[in-house]
């Protein structure tokens, strides 16, 4: 099951697997502006039992792109979570007109995300077409 959005419960649910996806982040940011990002609504939470991620969703060029900032989950389990909950992410946003979902992921997920429809981009991006 999916859950979309912020809240405090679920934050610390899933929180030390954020805070070892921002030890390896290239995007040097700290758990606080993390934390002032999602609850501003800047940043989306979006979890499952095994494994979260925070997405900033924007308007580019007149289309929706949902921009995956981390992903982390429970030690063993969650690159495999995660490619069970990929395909119901990319309905939900394709329900919410996202045309694109795009990231810089570690070279662990490099495979699994071209062999599940994503190419790589200019800047070491992948993105992913929705529609």
């Amino acid at each position: 099951m999916i859950r979309v959005g912020f809240s405090e419960e679920e934050y610390l649910r899933v929180r030390g697997w954020l805070v070892s996806a921002i030890e390896v982040n290239p995007d040097k940011i700290t758990e606080s502006q993390l934390l002032d990002k999602l609850r501003s609504g800047d940043w989306h939470l979006i979890t499952i039992e095994n494994a979260a991620c925070v997405l900033q969703c924007c308007i580019c060029e007149g289309e929706k792109i949902a921009n995956i900032l981390l992903v982390g989950g429970e030690k063993n389990q969650s690159l495999r979570s995660i490619m069970k909950a990929h395909s119901v992410l990319c309905d939900h946003l394709r329900k919410m007109d996202f045309a694109k979902l795009v990231g810089q992921p570690r070279k662990e997920f490099h495979a699994y995300l071209k062999r599940n429809g994503f190419a790589e981009a200019q800047n070491q991006d992948f993105e992913k077409e929705l529609f």
